[in-house]
């Protein structure tokens, strides 16, 4: 049996339409027309050193966002007034620019508290350490545009550290969206247009999460079943540095990522339909044995025994899936590559 037809059940819906975006040179600003509006929110912490690049990035869109919220969440570095100068400017020259202040600290806080502002149809986020292409708001809009029934549009994105492109992830065939989030991470943040009702029935940001907060709102995304449209070229790379939400590693933020694979595993509990549920408790347990390994990598056999125990221990694992699993820890301890594109694929 295939490995993924146990996901079919409850698997989002391919939206309808072309493959590709229809992007036309005069589009402009299509909201103008009447026929679609985007909001853009980037949250903003401790960033006066590089906002002011991802801002310039963004007053050169081709397509100008309908609305752009600025979330400061607590910044003492002069983030704020870089923030509230560049506002000024922006609706002398007829953006719609809100700055928020949120001090409860967290990504996922901030990014909550510029949806509630949100009213636009649909909503897009951005990092504020990372630059956007200059027609990236224009093929997000062309996407909606062409796909006016996907209640979500996605796009690849790579990464780079340094200046140097590590690569892309990699999309998967239509019909699998779950496992492709799941294992690559398909709606991390900048990666996707939502519209902005289909956010908040699915509940909207986690301000509980401290890590992974986008992983873990894309499974909720995704289980609600939306229509869903996914380019698979890439549209942008993203900033891979130190001092990052994520880093460059694990063991910074211990904890955290265990706390997101637990609200996500209760996630997956809730889920009606059972292949499914066991399909994302495997990967699940999937994704503790990666980190685990990578703790291990990272020299803290600790933190890495435990995890390692606590996946082996999932819900309902067959003999062979834990033999699997082993196998996935053993292979990323040793940084070998491709265990990603392996072991999800075999875990029954």
């Amino acid at each position: 049996m295939d490995p993924h037809t146990d996901l079919s059940p409850s698997e989002p819906r391919a939206a309808s339409g072309p493959t590709d975006s229809a992007v036309s040179a005069d589009m402009g600003n299509d909201a103008s027309a009447g026929r679609v509006t985007l909001a853009l929110v980037i949250p903003v912490y401790q960033r006066a050193h590089q906002v002011g690049e991802t801002l310039a990035a963004l007053e050169a869109q081709t397509s100008r966002p309908d609305e752009v919220i600025l979330v400061d969440n607590g910044s003492t570095d002069g983030s704020l007034e870089l923030l509230h100068r560049w506002s000024r400017r922006m609706l002398r020259l007829g953006w719609n620019v809100t700055v928020l202040e949120e001090h409860r600290r967290g990504a996922a806080r901030a990014r909550q508290t510029g949806l509630e502002s949100v009213r636009s149809e649909y909503v897009m986020f951005f990092d504020s350490d990372d630059i956007m292409p200059p027609r990236h708001i224009q093929l997000a809009r062309a996407d909606i545009l062409t796909h006016p029934t996907a209640d979500i549009c996605a796009w690849s994105l790579g990464y780079e550290c340094d200046g140097s492109r590590l690569g892309q992830r990699r999309i998967l065939p239509p019909g699998r969206e779950i496992e492709n989030h799941m294992v690559q991470g398909l709606l991390c943040t900048a990666a996707y247009a939502v519209r902005t009702a289909f956010l908040r029935r699915a509940g909207g940001w986690n301000p509980s999460i401290g890590g992974w907060d986008d992983w873990e709102l894309g499974l909720r995304l995704l289980l609600q079943r939306p229509e869903i449209y996914v380019d698979p070229r890439p549209r942008l790379y993203v900033r891979v540095q130190e001092d990052s939400i994520s880093g460059l590693g694990y063991v910074h933020r211990a904890g955290d990522w265990e706390h997101t694979l637990d609200v996500m595993e209760r996630n997956a509990l809730a889920c009606g339909d059972a292949a499914l549920r066991n399909r994302l408790l495997r990967l699940i347990a999937y994704r503790r044995v990666n980190l685990a390994a990578h703790y291990r990598r990272e020299r803290r056999p600790d933190l890495s025994g435990a995890l390692l125990r606590k996946a082996l221990l999932g819900h309902g694992l067959a003999r062979g899936s834990r033999l699997l699993l082993r196998a996935a820890y053993l292979h990323t301890a040793s940084w070998l590559p491709w265990a990603g594109g392996i072991y999800p694929r075999l875990l029954r």
